[in-house]
């Protein structure tokens, strides 16, 4: 039996916080901005201390499962202070910048009465969601898909994807699988380390859709949601209905609206032959089996 914890913030007991989960530029952001608009919903994203953690885990995979007590413990520790909501983090407050008496400025705010359920869609979240497990045994994950080729065309325009592709970030002495960095076993990492940038993100992709299926056979579905970013699109009254479902989160079908920054099926005109051809080399299989080719 799981043993049970109690995290208790803004004087509410947290309980099935919801995790949005996905690899780089599949639509997390969406997701986590309709249930953060929902009534008594707060869902937070970036915050330093659940950052430290999730790349620690996401870099070193052991953690999780050699060290599993002790790194439940942090991400609970990180989730305690991130949920805070206070004069200077609460999003409905004036903000860091704004002069709050000192005495109010670490208390909780006004509107933090009002929320009863907390969540997270911190970048790379995905990679630590055996952890999180660990530490929330009654979490809800609601984790999004989309085409491969849509989110290495995003990932070749974006900085900091493409940051951790560099030298300085790659310290891949360590263990194998990695899904971070896409490599199952050890020959992977020759191809990630003289392939194209286009093969290193299509590695990365790739990685995240077999560390989703691996979360679908770990975690049950009454804990598990998997949407597609591309049923999304044109099907937000029916996803919405699914997360009000699955969350009970009164989520309105309006908040996924999106705008044409992920456009589906954008790498067509955005991908170069070669790339599109080292994409397809790599990640054919997952392609395939997703219905994308």
């Amino acid at each position: 039996m799981k043993q049970s914890y109690i995290l208790v913030v803004n004087g509410t007991k947290v309980q099935r916080p919801v995790f949005v989960l996905g690899a780089p530029h599949s639509g997390v952001p969406l997701i986590a901005r309709a249930l953060s608009r929902a009534p008594g919903f707060h869902v937070g994203a970036g915050s330093s201390g659940v950052l430290n953690t999730v790349y620690a885990v996401a870099r070193r995979p052991s953690l999780a499962s050699e060290k599993t007590l002790a790194t439940a413990s942090l991400f609970r520790e990180a989730y305690a202070e991130a949920w805070q909501l206070t004069p200077l983090t609460c999003p409905k407050c004036p903000g860091p910048y704004a002069r709050v008496p000192a005495n109010t400025a670490s208390e909780p705010c006004e509107h933090s009465v009002d929320v009863r359920r907390y969540g997270d869609a911190s970048p790379d979240l995905l990679y630590s969601a055996s952890a999180l497990h660990a530490a929330f045994s009654d979490a809800l994950f609601v984790q999004i898909i989309r085409d491969g080729r849509d989110v290495v065309a995003d990932m070749l325009e974006d900085e900091v994807s493409l940051a951790w592709l560099k030298p300085s970030f790659m310290k891949l002495e360590h263990e194998f699988p990695n899904h971070f960095f896409g490599l199952d076993e050890e020959p992977d990492l020759e191809r990630f380390t003289e392939g194209s940038t286009a093969t290193k993100c299509a590695m990365r992709w790739r990685g995240a859709l077999r560390m989703s299926a691996g979360l679908r056979r770990e975690i049950g579905p009454d804990q598990l949601l998997t949407l597609r970013y591309e049923d999304v699109q044109g099907g937000e009254v029916q996803t919405a209905e699914k997360l009000r479902e699955f969350t009970g989160a009164r989520v309105s079908a309006s908040e996924l609206l999106s705008d044409d920054s992920l456009r589906v099926g954008s790498w067509k005109e955005r991908l170069s032959r070669r790339d599109h051809g080292d994409v397809h080399e790599v990640a054919r299989t997952e392609l395939s089996r997703l219905g994308y080719l």
